[in-house]
């Protein structure tokens, strides 16, 4: 990280770290000895940041408008190769999910669906056979816990979550580090997963939505918490996703030809991040003070 800007008292930096995001700036806010501190993840986007600061300064209102020459070079020449160099984790992640669609069939080669599910499985005569999480656990088959994330069952299942965990997770790994990340997905994926699985009973689910769900809560939670975060979830986003939450457990979705929602992993997704959020409150300020 590379200190860019120290914020007065009386400067607030919400409106300008909105603009940062906007323009695929990666940056963090930092409180540190009684002040606001802009840190750059990128030292490449500098010329960007200086002219977007220098709007902020003059008319903050004019933020929305702003297109600085340099933020639309960044994006050109760095673009996606720019994400993947930032986000080498979140690719990794994205481009399993993509392979097991692949090999998968999206679900319908059902042979190969049962190597990533929850538990293995055999259908006989119309029947399911699978086996309990102890049962799992004693054979050894722990990645099991978390593979039902990369199963996904139709177009704009896969379509909707990679879209996502490209923008919110990408970001996050920007601010919190490869490792971080990492551990906080696991989490929330097993978390998911083995709640699912718990209570509903049927091991032929999956989808990273509850990781979606995961990153979303604690995207949102952490500047709620912390003047220093930017603010990636906004408002009206997060209401959208807990109103997408409720409409998951009405038979609207099957209405639309999405099928059954595995509305437990989104709901323990949600809660995840948000405890993790809290988590990670508690120990990075513990830190800093």
């Amino acid at each position: 990280m590379y200190f860019v800007y120290q914020f007065k008292e009386t400067e607030d930096p919400k409106g300008l770290t909105e603009a940062l995001w906007h323009h695929k700036v990666a940056h963090q806010i930092i409180f540190k000895d009684g002040h606001n501190e802009l840190w750059l993840l990128d030292p490449s986007q500098f010329p960007a940041v200086e002219q977007l600061m220098t709007i902020w300064k003059d008319d903050p209102a004019l933020l929305q408008q702003a297109k600085p020459a340099s933020v639309v070079r960044a994006t050109s020449k760095g673009g996606v190769l720019s994400q993947l160099k930032l986000s080498p984790v979140t690719t990794i992640l994205l481009l399993l999910t993509l392979l097991v669609a692949v090999i998968t069939q999206l679900g319908a080669d059902i042979k190969t669906v049962g190597y990533f599910s929850i538990s293995p499985f055999d259908i006989k005569n119309g029947h399911i056979y699978f086996y309990d999480l102890a049962e799992v656990f004693s054979k050894g088959e722990y990645w099991r816990f978390f593979t039902p994330a990369l199963l996904h069952f139709s177009v704009l299942h896969i379509v909707f979550n990679t879209l996502w965990i490209w923008d919110i997770g990408g970001k996050l790994e920007r601010i919190l580090g490869s490792v971080v990340w990492s551990v906080g997905v696991v989490i929330i994926a097993v978390l998911s997963n083995v709640l699912q699985y718990q209570i509903s009973g049927y091991p032929l689910f999956g989808g990273l939505s509850g990781v979606v769900y995961g990153l979303i809560g604690f995207a949102w939670l952490l500047p709620v918490l912390s003047k220093r975060w930017p603010i990636i979830i906004s408002k009206q986003l997060m209401v959208f996703f807990v109103v997408w939450l409720g409409i998951g457990y009405t038979p609207f979705p099957e209405m639309l030809g999405l099928g059954s929602i595995a509305n437990t992993a989104h709901t323990i997704g949600l809660l995840s991040g948000l405890v993790l959020g809290v988590i990670y409150w508690l120990v990075t300020k513990h830190r800093q003070s």
